[in-house]
């Protein structure tokens, strides 16, 4: 009898160690996708961050070159509406895709500033040109906060990934 005893207590006790192993396995097998996981997930936040601000900027910058192409012209002596009308056609076109890439506030201050900017040059009385591109001024110091600021956030976003 006491042979039986022996043998199933060490049956038992190597029944109990090999379902200890693969619950050891099992739960470290887990623990190891899960890290995986998170850090897949982490990753895929920043590159679409990574993109978002990149996207963002090679917009400001095609937006920001327009703007300095388009008021390098009061530089010129020779100037003719063609000229005006040509840069006018660019600094819209890239005010407006930029504010399809930027955060909402910003977005309403880029379109606006294109269109203060537009109604200064077009308009005809002097007083009210230079009230305007008071405005546009304005205006543009507002866009330039706004765009550090959301180029913060986006730095401030990447670190909560």
């Amino acid at each position: 009898m006491n042979e039986v005893w022996k043998t199933v207590a060490v049956a038992t006790i190597t029944g109990l160690l090999t379902l200890a192993g693969v619950m050891t396995t099992s739960v470290m097998g887990w623990w190891s996708s899960s890290q995986s996981s998170e850090i897949t997930t982490r990753q895929a936040c920043i590159t679409r961050l990574d993109n978002q601000e990149q996207n963002f900027r090679a917009k400001a910058d095609l937006f920001l070159s327009s703007l300095g192409g388009f008021v390098s012209l009061t530089g010129h002596t020779e100037l003719t509406f063609d000229d005006y009308n040509e840069r006018l056609d660019q600094l819209m076109k890239t005010g407006y895709a930029f504010s399809a890439y930027a955060p909402a506030n910003l977005s309403v201050v880029s379109r606006n500033m294109v269109n203060q900017l537009k109604s200064a040059i077009k308009e005809k009385d002097d007083q009210t040109s230079r009230q305007l591109l008071e405005s546009y001024y304005a205006t543009y110091e507002k866009w330039s906060t706004q765009f550090q600021d959301a180029l913060t956030q986006v730095e401030s976003d990447r670190k909560g990934c």
